[in-house]
């Protein structure tokens, strides 16, 4: 099975909305925490994600949420 960050970083690639932590943990099948140390990782890491407090696609939250830069 790959990293979490592997199958965030695949998920946001495949999917250009914005998630939240909790939508992309039940989308990858993944716990929250996990998730959370993993859009870290990607954050940290590569320019090609972005984060900002907005409305998540999936639950309509207002959080902080995640997506594959343009």
């Amino acid at each position: 099975m790959d990293a979490p960050y592997q199958l965030i970083g695949q998920f946001l690639r495949e999917h250009p909305d914005v998630f939240c932590v909790d939508c992309l943990a039940k989308a990858i099948e993944a716990s929250p925490s996990q998730v959370s140390m993993a859009t870290q990782r990607l954050l940290a890491g590569e320019a090609a994600f972005a984060a900002r407090l907005d409305i998540c696609s999936r639950c309509a939250r207002r959080r902080m949420v995640i997506r594959a830069a343009a």
